[in-house]
């Protein structure tokens, strides 16, 4: 019999294969093989709006996974993945987080490209009291008013792109009458909040607010009403497919000549399906393939590898997924063990280097610190790459744009 038939894997021993295991050797007395390999449940949506941005994250967990288990995996054992399609939908995302920890074993959750499936896996993960790696979810609210002791997210906030983007917009186009069109859920009412909290103090006057349900394809009574406001600023707040379809419907009603647009939060995958239209919006993102992969040798690394596996660059939301990976396996390791209790503790407050400048976990709220990037999108002609879709205009420091402590809602729970 091989050696490897008596290795109980943790998702085996919840579902009862340790009893089986047992009462199938009894006669021979047989003790299990120590554990081989450890379970990480990776929850994206694969269909759906933001389907583009979660299969990205999906190769690059599997990038990092596959250069982890190459080195030896985590304390020792091969990392095993447990996906699931959330469809951008939070019972979804439960119950698929669920399953990965009840049934598959799960000792870690990540993933997600929606602050509405964050929060809930989020309750969920503090339930189970297992670790949950926020990955592309930019709503304030994950670590803000829901905020729980087992959850981290690094990617940057709702804030943190309105604080960035009102330093920049300010400076360099002033304020006048803003018009917006935004994703009526979590996500898009903390982006509307925080630009406004920002830019109507400095003159800057909300024309008006046009709520729209996710998954919307036709924009066009917004749209009017935004051609008839003549506003100064067009502030589209939607994500990924509903991105694409709002700006290009925008582009037909003239009002990317007509009027600045700005789209608080983009990647490469929303630049791509704009094409041309993306000329002169002004975004946010925390990490940005060509710009970052040419003043840090990691980003470089990482940006050749995942080129050289898929083809195409990364999006910001890949890159969080891949640098999660590796702090969560930093994490464990700092602590040497997968007890969240110990985990935690070596997490809070923790100061690191990975693809982009110095970064920490702040203690108080889980709270990746990292710098934001303000970009102006370029035609497709000025590409050297299809996916090179922005020049950066200013890189802001994380701790200049984060929610202070003294201002947050966060109540995290205590160990």
């Amino acid at each position: 019999m091989n050696k490897d038939d008596l290795t109980i894997g943790r998702g085996r021993f919840i579902a009862g294969g340790l009893a089986a295991t047992a009462a199938t050797f009894a006669s021979i007395n047989v003790i299990a093989a120590p554990q081989k390999t450890v379970v990480v449940g990776l929850n994206v949506p694969q269909t759906g709006p933001y389907s583009d941005q979660g299969t990205d994250q999906l190769r690059a967990y599997r990038l990092a996974i596959s250069e982890i288990n190459a080195h030896g995996g985590v304390m020792g054992m091969q990392i095993q993945e447990s996906v699931g399609d959330d469809t951008t939908k939070a019972p979804v995302a439960v119950e698929n987080a669920r399953r990965m920890i009840e049934r598959d074993g799960a000792v870690m959750i990540t993933g997600g490209s929606s602050t509405g499936t964050a929060i809930a896996v989020s309750g969920l993960c503090q339930e189970k009291k297992t670790i949950f790696m926020a990955a592309l979810t930019h709503g304030d609210e994950t670590t803000d008013i829901n905020c729980h002791y087992h959850t981290f997210r690094r990617y940057n906030t709702a804030h943190m792109s309105a604080q960035a983007l009102a330093k920049t917009l300010l400076t360099k186009y002033g304020t006048g009458r803003w018009f917006h069109i935004t994703a009526d859920y979590a996500w898009g009412h903390s982006v509307y909040d925080n630009l406004v909290a920002v830019v109507e103090p400095k003159g800057a006057k909300t024309v008006a607010n046009v709520l729209t349900p996710l998954t919307t394809t036709d924009f066009s009574s917004a749209l009017s009403q935004a051609q008839a406001a003549k506003p100064d600023v067009l502030v589209i707040t939607q994500f990924g497919k509903d991105m694409v379809a709002c700006l290009n419907q925008a582009a037909s009603f003239g009002l990317t000549k007509s009027t600045k647009i700005l789209v608080p939060l983009a990647d490469e995958y929303m630049a791509k399906g704009v094409g041309d239209n993306i000329d002169g919006v002004v975004t946010t993102a925390p990490f940005y393939w060509k710009y970052h992969s040419d003043k840090y040798p990691a980003a470089k690394k990482f940006v050749d590898a995942f080129m050289k596996a898929n083809g195409t660059p990364p999006s910001n939301g890949a890159e969080c997924a891949y640098v999660d990976m590796y702090q969560w396996k930093a994490g464990i390791e700092r602590a040497g063990s997968f007890d969240p209790s110990k985990f935690i503790p070596k997490m809070e407050g923790y100061h690191f280097t990975a693809t982009k400048g110095p970064e920490y976990w702040r203690a108080f709220d889980h709270q990746g610190i990292n710098s934001v990037l303000v970009m102006e999108g370029v035609p497709v002609k000025d590409r050297e790459n299809p996916f090179a879709f922005a020049k950066v205009l200013e890189e802001h420091q994380g701790d200049a744009v984060a929610i202070p402590q003294a201002s947050t809602k966060c109540k995290i729970e205590s160990a």
